[in-house]
């Protein structure tokens, strides 16, 4: 008998850490956040090697960006969000949304 969780086929779907995403809108003007951008995405590229960002980019039009963060905890990604230079410069806020895929990619379990 298939459940909510178990797809067709009967396979148990692969136990994997909470999904973030991350919501980042710019408090500042254009040249302030271009700035501190290279900051950015040099951390954003540190977060990326350790595990935890799945994917990022820019809104559009460019009013701040997402991140997709997988952590197993959200006080991970507080701390994460905290140490943005983004976040240090007072450039942007940050909303965190933790949800709980029921349907993904497998290419993003790996």
């Amino acid at each position: 008998m298939e459940t909510e969780n178990t797809p067709a086929g009967g396979q148990t779907p692969p136990v994997m850490p909470p999904l973030f995403t991350v919501l980042i809108r710019y408090l500042r003007p254009l040249p302030e956040v271009d700035r501190v951008a290279p900051a950015h995405r040099a951390y954003l590229e540190e977060i990326f090697k350790k595990g935890y960002l799945v994917a990022s980019g820019p809104m559009v039009p460019r009013t701040g960006g997402i991140l997709w963060i997988r952590a197993p905890r959200r006080d991970e990604v507080e701390q994460i969000v905290r140490e943005d230079p983004y976040a240090r410069e007072k450039i942007a806020s940050f909303e965190i949304l933790e949800f709980d895929p029921k349907t993904i990619h497998p290419s993003l379990l790996s």
